[in-house]
C-alpha cells in the first residue's frame, strides 16, 4: 500500500479532464495504451490473477536481471584483484594511479548516462541494453592490452561510458518493488563470493601470462556471451513478452499503470524538465545519493587491499572478502522484504542501514592494527549502507510520475552516483596505506550526512501526506496519460 499526497491545484489535473481525444493522441507515444486501447473502465483483473502474472514475471525477468547485474559489478570491480595479482607493479602504476583508474571509470559513466537515458527512451530498450553490455565486455577484453597508465585509464573511460548503458529496471507494483530491487542488488554480494573464489583460483594458476590479466579475460569473455543471450530473451515491457498471453499482457501493463509514473513514453517533454528541478525532492536524493557513494567507491576500489592492510595474506584477502558479499545479500534481503511487508517504514530501514555501517566505519578508524578480527568485523558492518541506496533507489521509483522527469531523476541521480564514486577512491592516499585515515574518516562523515537528510526527506514526505480516493479507472487514465506526481492530485507518494 501507499502513503497519498496533496498538491497544489493550479499545476494538478484531475483524471477526469482527460477527453477521448486526448487518449486518442497519448496512444500515439505511450505504449500502455496502446495495449489497453483506451478502455480502462472496462479492464477488470480476476481473483488471483495479478499474483499468476507477477510470479510469471518474476520467473522470467527476475533471473535475468539479476544475472545482468551480478556480471556488471563483477566487470567494473574485477580491477581490485588484478590489482592484488601484480597490476600495480606490472603496468608501473605509481602514487595515486590506481585511485585514478576508479575515477575515470566514474567520469565515463557521468559522461554517457544522460544521453544514453535518452537512447532508452527513444529506442527498444531491451534491445539497447544487450548491445551495451556485449560492447562492455568486448571493452573488458581489451584491459588486458593495457601495459601503462595510459592504456589501462583509456579502456576504464569506455568501460564507464558502456555501464551507462548496461542496467534495466525491473518494472512492477510499488509497493514490490524494495523486496525485488533489493534482490537484484544483492547480486553485488553474490558477485563479491563468486569474485573472491575466482580470484583465489587465479592465484594458483602458474604461467607466463601474467595473473592479473585472467579475471578481465574470464569475465569480458562471459559477459559477451550473456549480452547476446540478453538481447534474444529480454522483453523492453510487458507488451513484447512473448511469454505472455495477450491477457497477461493486460494484466501486467495494468500493474504498472497503477503505479502513475507511465509505462514507456516516447515524448520529451520540456515542463517535466522544468518541475524536476524546481522539486525540493531532486535535491534532497542527489544529495543522498553522493554521500552514500563516496564510501560506495572506495569499498568496490579497495575492497581485497583493504582486507589485505589489516594484515591478512594476498590469498586469504580473496577469501575473507567473501563474508562481507554474504553480509550485504542477507541484509538487503530482509531489508527488502521488510520494505515491502510493512507500509511506511522505507526511511527507517534507510537508517538503520547507516547506523550500522557507521559502527564499522568507527571501529576500523578506532581499533589498532594490532586488533585485525575487530577491523575485520568492521569492515563487514560497512555494508550496511547499501540497504540505504538501494531503499532510496525504490523511492526514486516510486515517487517520480512522468517519463521525462523520470529520466531526468534517474539521469541525475546517477551522475550523483558517479561523482560520489569517483571522490571516494580519491580519499584513499597512497602516502597512508594500509590504514588509510582519511578514507575511513571521509565514510564516518558521509553515513553521519545520510543519517541527517533521509530524516529530513521523511518529515518532507510527512508532511505532504494526505487521505485522497483511490479509484481504479482514474489511476489507470493518469497513469496512461504520462502525467507527473505533482501534476497528477491523484498520485501517492510511499513513504
Amino acid at each position: 500500500m501507499t502513503e497519498p499526497s496533496s498538491r497544489d491545484n493550479q499545476h494538478g489535473s484531475s483524471p477526469s479532464d482527460l477527453e477521448k481525444s486526448d487518449m486518442k493522441h497519448i496512444q500515439g507515444d505511450d505504449v500502455g495504451a496502446a495495449i489497453l486501447n483506451g478502455t480502462v473502465e472496462q479492464l477488470q483483473v480476476q481473483d488471483g490473477e495479478d499474483r499468476t502474472v507477477l510470479r510469471k514475471i518474476d520467473k522470467y525477468l527476475l533471473p535475468i536481471l539479476a544475472f545482468t547485474y551480478m556480471i556488471q559489478f563483477l566487470d567494473k570491480s574485477c580491477i581490485s584483484y588484478a590489482a592484488l595479482w601484480g597490476m600495480k607493479t606490472d603496468a608501473h602504476l605509481v602514487n595515486d594511479q590506481y585511485s585514478w583508474l576508479t575515477t575515470i571509470f566514474y567520469l565515463g559513466y557521468m559522461v554517457g548516462e544522460f544521453p544514453i537515458n535518452l537512447l532508452f527512451q527513444k529506442f527498444d530498450i531491451a534491445r539497447t541494453c544487450g548491445i551495451f553490455i556485449i560492447l562492455w565486455g568486448t571493452v573488458l577484453l581489451c584491459m588486458t592490452a593495457g601495459h601503462d597508465f595510459a592504456g589501462l585509464a583509456t579502456t576504464r573511460l569506455f568501460l564507464g561510458i558502456l555501464e551507462a548503458g548496461s542496467s534495466l529496471a525491473h518494472k512492477v507494483h510499488r509497493s514490490e518493488q524494495p523486496l525485488r530491487t533489493s534482490i537484484w542488488f544483492s547480486m553485488n554480494g553474490v558477485a563479491n563470493i563468486i569474485g573472491g573464489l575466482i580470484a583465489y583460483g587465479i592465484g594458483h594458476i602458474h604461467s607466463a601470462f601474467p595473473a592479473w590479466k585472467y579475471p578481465f579475460i574470464i569475465f569480458g569473455s562471459v559477459t559477451i556471451l550473456w549480452g547476446i543471450v540478453f538481447v534474444v530473451v529480454t522483453p523492453s515491457n510487458p507488451t513484447k513478452a512473448k511469454w505472455l498471453s495477450t491477457r497477461e499482457k493486460e494484466v501486467a501493463t495494468l500493474r504498472v499503470l497503477q503505479n502513475e509514473t507511465g509505462i514507456d513514453n516516447k515524448s520529451f517533454k520540456m515542463d517535466q524538465v522544468k518541475e524536476s528541478f524546481l522539486d525540493i525532492r531532486f535535491w534532497l536524493i542527489n544529495l543522498l545519493c553522493l554521500a552514500n557513494t563516496i564510501p560506495n567507491g572506495a569499498v568496490s576500489a579497495f575492497a581485497p587491499l583493504i582486507v589485505n592492510g589489516f594484515g591478512f595474506s594476498k590469498f586469504n584477502s580473496t577469501l575473507l572478502g567473501m563474508p562481507s558479499g554474504a553480509s550485504q545479500v542477507l541484509g538487503l534481503w530482509i531489508s527488502g522484504y521488510l520494505a515491502s511487508r510493512f507500509n511506511g517504514i522505507r526511511h527507517f530501514i534507510m537508517i538503520g542501514g547507516l547506523l550500522v555501517a557507521l559502527l564499522g566505519g568507527v571501529l576500523i578508524f578506532v581499533l589498532p592494527d594490532s586488533n585485525r578480527i575487530g577491523r575485520l568485523l568492521g569492515y563487514y558492518l560497512l555494508v550496511g549502507f547499501s540497504a540505504t541506496f538501494v531503499i532510496s533507489l525504490t523511492l526514486l521509483q516510486s515517487n517520480v510520475a512522468g517519463r521525462t522527469k523520470k529520466t531526468i531523476f534517474t539521469s541525475a541521480f546517477f551522475v550523483s552516483y558517479c561523482v560520489g564514486n569517483l571522490i571516494g577512491p580519491q580519499l584513499f592516499f597512497e602516502r597512508e596505506a594500509p590504514r588509510y585515515q582519511s578514507g575511513f574518516a571521509s565514510m564516518i562523515a558521509c553515513f553521519a550526512a545520510q543519517i541527517v537528510i533521509v530524516s529530513v526527506m521523511y518529515v518532507r514526505d510527512r508532511l505532504n501526506a494526505n487521505v485522497s480516493e483511490n479509484d481504479r479507472t482514474a489511476v489507470v487514465s493518469v497513469g496512461i496519460s504520462d502525467m507527473t506526481d505533482i501534476q497528477n492530485l491523484h498520485f501517492r507518494y510511499v513513504l
